[in-house]
């Protein structure tokens, strides 16, 4: 049985550099909080945090490097990532195992033909998982053997186990073996300290001390590992992202990303001809953990608006009370059954209007779609949605989503703000305005209000200005408090 093991080291603090890639060049770790009194503990690092740190308490690692950074785990992110690459294997192999965090298991009997030779199987391993996770493949006749492999290889390359898997593992730590802390602390107390140390050991004297486990270490130390394979189901799901344009604790807002996510899904080819039976909603949340819900169903809905009434009549009773950064929609349980599916709500189809807005509504994408191919695939009909209409900064109050649902742009501020050069007064004050005809002086300030909006995940602090210029001209500008830059607000 030949079996191939996908490992992606350090999985965690790959996906928050690809979510926050500057905090490649700091001293970053990730910990995650105990409620048993142990205080945070840190489970990962990135590479330039001490590499002893992974496994101490956040206090001590705190004292290997004065200025490390510290971020709370996002468990379900790091779990959503995984899951992502699992399906990707599945695309490639029908039998896939997953184990740990960052580590799976995949027959690769049978496939050698499909992908021209085992090297064309690894090779499509790799392809599997993004490239940014720095995935690495090992290949033996036995999932400890294939793990540690794995390890031994680069990333994005593989390493095959040689026909002496004992000799193969010989030199590597106890520390890889499948047993308790305590197991191998106890090992190295008798001087256990390689798998080599463990092998040339007798087995009667290895059970003696260790037991029935001890047994177990010895065989895999000798490189004898009979251990199954248990495949997951396959489980095809649709995956959606959007990320907002500003943080929010808007329903309107999260409401209009929703929709958005759920049309988007529906146009996918894909999902034709299909019923969903799961919704999954996940909002990212800056300095907390993500708020999450899955929705099962009970009538699976054929079209985006039954989903959304299903999931509007949910968010009723139960919504997310923090700002929210992004929302990740997944689609899964798909079935071809028709016959119990839910186009719309009900009594919306009994209105004489239903089905007319939703004919408007693909006459309007049908538009959308033609205009987009004069004008080099720009988005040109757009929809207004209202999500806060008392904010004071103005491009937060609403936002234009375009009618198609393919398009990649979803979700952008109505009213957004452009930089713009101003020479100032003394006082800041602003005297006169760069236009595109050129430098226009500021002959009053008609009116000036500010604002500081400094408890928000990104604080807003502003100044503005209504001014006349002398070439009659009213404009709205404001001054960023925090940069000193000057915007024109055209709202």
């Amino acid at each position: 049985m030949t079996i191939a093991c996908i490992l992606i080291t350090h999985l965690r603090a790959k996906a928050e550099l690809k979510r926050q890639p500057d905090l490649a060049d700091k001293p970053a770790v990730i910990v995650e909080r105990r409620y048993s009194g142990a205080g945070p503990l840190v489970v990962d690092r990135f590479p330039k945090a001490p590499p002893a740190a992974v496994g101490l308490s956040l206090e001590r690692a705190a004292s290997l490097n004065a200025n490390i950074v510290v971020l709370e785990a996002d468990e379900s992110h790091y779990r959503q990532v995984f899951n992502g690459v699992v399906s990707a294997l599945q695309g490639v192999s029908d039998r896939v195992e997953r184990g740990d965090l960052g580590v799976a298991y995949a027959r690769m009997d049978g496939l050698e033909r499909l992908y021209r030779g085992e090297a064309g199987v690894v090779c499509a391993f790799l392809k599997a998982a993004p490239e940014h996770l720095g995935a690495r493949v090992g290949v033996a006749e036995g999932k400890f053997l294939a793990f540690v492999a794995a390890r031994s290889s680069d990333p994005l390359g593989a390493a095959r186990v040689p026909e002496d898997a004992a000799g193969f593992l010989a030199p590597f730590s106890v520390d890889l073996l499948p047993a308790s802390p305590d197991a191998r602390a106890r090992m190295r107390r008798f001087g256990l300290h390689t798998m080599g140390d463990v092998a040339a050991m007798s087995q009667a004297a290895v059970v003696d001390q260790f037991g029935a486990d001890g047994r177990r270490m010895w065989m895999l130390c000798n490189g004898v590992d009979d251990s199954p394979l248990a495949p997951l189901p396959y489980e095809e799901s649709i995956v959606e992202r959007i990320s907002m344009p500003f943080s929010s604790t808007s329903m309107e807002m999260l409401l209009a990303a929703l929709d958005a996510l759920l049309k988007r899904a529906y146009s996918r080819p894909d999902l034709a001809g299909r019923h969903v039976g799961a919704a999954s909603i996940r909002c990212g949340v800056s300095g907390a953990p993500p708020w999450e819900k899955t929705i099962n169903f009970k009538r699976p809905p054929a079209s985006w608006e039954g989903a959304s009434f299903a999931v509007r009549s949910l968010l009723e009773t139960d919504r997310p009370s923090v700002p929210i950064e992004d929302v990740t929609l997944t689609l899964s349980k798909f079935g071809s059954e028709t016959g119990a599916q839910l186009a719309m709500p009900e009594h919306a189809l009994s209105l004489p209007n239903g089905y007319a807005r939703q004919d408007r509504r693909r006459r309007l994408v049908e538009v959308d779609r033609r205009l987009r191919g004069r004008s080099n695939g720009d988005n040109s009909l757009y929809t207004v949605v209202e999500v806060a209409p008392w904010h004071p900064a103005p491009e937060m109050r609403a936002l234009q989503v375009p009618v198609e649902p393919s398009a990649g742009d979803l979700m952008k501020p109505l009213y957004p703000p452009t930089p713009v050069d101003v020479r100032e007064g003394r006082r800041h004050q602003p005297t006169a305005v760069l236009l595109k005809r050129g430098w226009s002086r500021v002959a009053r300030i008609a009116d000036l209000w500010s604002f500081d909006l400094w408890w928000l995940p990104q604080p807003v602090t502003r100044v503005y200005y209504r001014v006349d210029s002398v070439d009659g001209e009213r404009l709205t500008l404001f001054r960023d408090r925090r940069d000193g830059l000057w915007y024109r607000q055209r709202a």
